[in-house]
Parts: C-alpha cells; sequence; structure tokens
C-alpha cells in the first residue's frame, strides 16, 4: 500500500506534517478534509534504494524461483494452512526481490477479496501464463492443492532441462572465448618478436609467416576497428531479432541448423507435450490450452503454427492434422496425439510422449556435446598448427643458409 506525505494547517492555523498509508492519493486527500485541515500538499513518499537494492529488484525472476515458489505455496496449501497466510509466509521468506514484491501485491489483493488467479495475472512479468491460468483452473474445480502440486514439478522439469542446455554449451562457449584470447596474445606479442628475429637475421618469410605477420600489424593497430565492428554487429544482429519478421528468421534458423536444430526441436516437442498435457489435464479447453501454449512454447514459427492450427480445429478438424502441417513435430508425436485423439485420452498419452522427450533431450545434449569438443579441439589444433608453422619455417630457412 503506497505511503503519502502530507502538510497542512488546522483551524487554529498550526502547520501540521505527517504521513497516511492509503491505496489511493484521492482517499488521502477525503480523510484530510474530514479533519477539517486546510491541505498544503499532498504527494506519494518514494523509498529511496541504494544500487544493490535496485539491481536486485530489477533481477529477472527465473524458473527456477518459480518452481521453488509452486514447491512451497502447494506444501503450504497441503498442510490446510489458508491462501491468505500462505502468501504471507511466502512473501517473507522469498529471497528474489521482484518476486517479493509481487508476492506482496498478490497477498494485499487477495486480502480484499479479489482471487488468487486474478491477482496473479497483474504480473504477466512475474508469473507465467501458464500458472495463473492453471491456478484459475484449480480455483474453479477445487483442486488447487493438485494444480500447485503439478506446476511445481512442471517448472521444476522446465528448470531441469535449461540447466541441461546451459551446461552443455558452456564448456564449448569457455573454452572458444579462452582460444580466441590465447591466438590474439600470440599474433599480437609473440609472433613480432620472431619475426624481428627473422629479418635481422635477413630471412626471406614464407607466405603463411607474411599472412601471419599482416593479421598481427592489422590486430596491433587497429584493434579498435574489430572491437567496434563486433560491438555493431551483436547490436545490429539484436536489434534485428527484436523485430517480428528478424525474430521468426532467427527462430526457423535454430530450427534447421546443424546440431543445434534437431535438439531445439526435441526441446520444443517436450515443452509443447508437456505444458498441453498440464493444461488439459486441468480440465482448460483445447483452444485455451493451446493458446497459452503457443506463448510458452519459446519459438515463433511453432506460435504461428500453433495460431493456424486454432483456426483448423474451429473449423471442426482434430489437432493431429493441423500440427503435422507445422512440419516440425516429428511423425511420433503426430501419431500419439491421433491415437489420443481417438482413445479419449489425450493428456496421458502427450504426458507420456513429454517423459519420452526429455530422455530424448537428455540423450541428445550428450551427443551435442560428445560432437562438439573433438570440433573444437580440431579446429584449435588447425589454427595453432598454422602459427607454428609460420614460425617454424623462416627458422628452416634461416638454418639451410646458414648451412650453405
Amino acid at each position: 500500500m503506497p505511503t503519502y506525505t502530507y502538510k497542512a494547517r488546522d483551524m487554529d492555523g498550526n502547520l501540521i506534517t505527517g504521513t497516511l498509508e492509503l491505496d489511493t492519493l484521492s482517499s488521502c486527500v477525503d480523510s484530510l478534509k474530514q479533519k477539517n485541515y486546510y491541505i498544503l500538499d499532498v504527494k506519494e513518499k518514494v523509498e529511496k534504494k541504494d544500487i544493490f537494492e535496485s539491481i536486485n529488484s530489477s533481477r529477472k525472476v527465473k524458473v527456477k524461483d518459480i518452481a521453488v515458489f509452486c514447491r512451497q505455496f502447494s506444501v503450504l496449501i497441503n498442510a490446510g494452512i489458508p491462501i491468505v497466510a500462505s502468501l504471507a509466509t511466502l512473501s517473507e521468506q522469498v529471497e528474489n526481490k521482484r518476486l517479493k514484491k509481487a508476492l506482496t501485491d498478490v497477498y494485499e489483493d487477495v486480502q480484499k477479496g479479489k482471487t488468487l488467479s486474478e491477482s496473479m495475472r497483474k504480473h504477466p512479468d512475474v508469473f507465467p501464463m501458464l500458472l495463473f491460468n492453471m491456478i484459475e483452473a484449480g480455483e474453479v474445480s477445487g483442486t488447487l492443492d493438485k494444480v500447485l502440486n503439478e506446476m511445481a514439478e512442471h517448472f521444476e522439469k522446465e528448470n531441469n532441462l535449461n540447466q541441461k542446455i546451459k551446461s552443455a554449451l558452456a564448456y564449448p562457449a569457455i573454452v572458444s572465448i579462452v582460444a580466441v584470447l590465447v591466438v590474439v596474445f600470440l599474433v599480437t606479442n609473440v609472433l613480432p618478436t620472431f619475426v624481428g628475429m627473422f629479418k635481422n637475421a635477413g630471412a626471406q618469410l614464407p607466405t603463411p609467416t607474411l599472412i601471419l605477420l599482416g593479421l598481427s600489424d592489422s590486430i596491433a593497430h587497429y584493434w579498435y576497428v574489430y572491437l567496434g565492428n563486433i560491438v555493431l554487429l551483436i547490436f545490429v544482429l539484436l536489434r534485428t531479432i527484436k523485430t517480428d519478421r528478424g525474430r521468426e528468421l532467427f527462430d526457423f534458423l535454430m530450427l534447421k541448423i546443424p546440431i543445434f536444430g534437431p535438439l531445439n526441436v526435441k526441446i520444443i516437442t517436450s515443452r509443447f507435450t508437456r505444458t498441453l498435457s498440464t493444461l488439459i489435464g486441468s480440465g482448460i479447453p483445447l483452444m485455451e490450452s493451446l493458446s497459452v501454449v503457443e506463448k510458452v512454447v519459446g519459438n515463433t514459427v511453432v506460435a504461428n503454427g500453433l495460431k493456424k492450427a486454432e483456426e483448423e480445429i474451429k473449423r471442426g478438424n482434430g489437432l493431429a492434422l493441423p500440427l503435422k502441417k507445422i512440419d516440425i513435430f516429428p511423425p511420433m508425436v503426430i501419431q500419439m496425439i491421433k491415437v489420443g485423439e481417438d482413445s479419449g485420452s489425450l493428456d496421458s498419452i502427450l504426458k507420456k510422449t513429454a517423459d519420452f522427450y526429455d530422455s530424448e533431450v537428455d540423450t541428445a545434449v550428450s551427443q551435442m556435446t560428445t560432437l562438439i569438443e573433438p570440433l573444437i579441439i580440431v579446429l584449435l589444433a588447425s589454427i595453432v598448427g598454422f602459427i607454428v608453422v609460420s614460425i617454424v619455417m623462416p627458422m628452416f630457412q634461416m638454418y639451410n643458409f646458414i648451412g650453405q
């Protein structure tokens, strides 16, 4: 609840200052008028934050934070603790400042009589759309404890998936960065020393050495040009990705690029089937479920395909055929969905499919790591080999010259 500071004079003309905690500025003004105060100034009090608090409050709410919140909320509800008391407890112990602020607002709204899902919808940048849609279904069906438990499991799996992907990409990224720094150091600091020695000895430099020497001089004298171009390239890419067309092109390439493409397809398939299974299993209609899934699937190409699938379903078609037209999901998924529709057990079929592709993602991540490591080694060996050859060749020429 906001705090307002005021300056006013009473009936005797005495200056009075103070603070009031009320919902709105008009409520604060009405309260002062009821006391027969002549109002001089009223404004909302803004709390000053230090730089560390500002950084913490702007920190993004991660999937892990949401998973922990759902798990703790589920435990409290299952223990018979009322929703308001549970929210009060959670808002006190949550570490993420942004999530803490959102939970405090939700707690206040629920106290005023609003539903939990309605209160959470006010914070779409904190709570995922999937979460407050599922909570709404749980409130309607009276199974909030079950829904929170399912959401905890869902976001825990999502967090595990994200961690596996980060772990798989961390090694190649770190090795590549270190390799680039080492090569730049060799080219700009070590190579010129040898080249100076060769020139003083009167040796004729071979082509590989001249190429490397030219690169060395270029980096040493025009490093700011290279750095500027790298920064400009990153800036242009980020701006392009933020546009609708640029994002769609980027997402399309992420589905087709070698090595990473097949992995992304499996990740999207796992996320799609698991989310849709959770929504349908909680009684949310298929059309509404697809509308939620398209916003959490994480790929605009697939999201646009799901929008077209919704239009076909409205015309009376099933889910399997429209999904097949997206041309992203594996044939097994389409077939499993068709079986689920025919048998009336779509939610359980989707859950089994999600479990299968969770294990497929694990295997794909391991295979990708196994494949990338030798590729990086070969690339580094080629670069270092070229540098070594560029240094050794003039040495042999000097040796032959001395021998003659």
